[in-house]
């Protein structure tokens, strides 16, 4: 079964961002306005295996 995560807390402060989580989803490890460059930044902090979303500007419900 599928656990739901609520990245809601952890994502509100990045609007209309790119975000790399920990492959955990429990920290940010990137922002940026490039997908790339958010990458980049979570392998700078030796983050194996981020996880890439995008923030929608007004968050709401939003299933990743």
């Amino acid at each position: 079964m599928v656990e739901n995560t609520d990245l809601s807390e952890i994502l509100k402060n990045y609007p209309d961002k790119w975000v790399a989580l920990s492959g955990d989803s429990s920290k940010v490890v990137g922002v940026a306005d490039k997908p790339a460059e958010a990458l980049q930044q979570a392998h700078a902090k030796n983050e194996p295996d981020p996880i890439l979303t995008r923030v929608p500007k007004n968050y709401g419900t939003y299933i990743l």
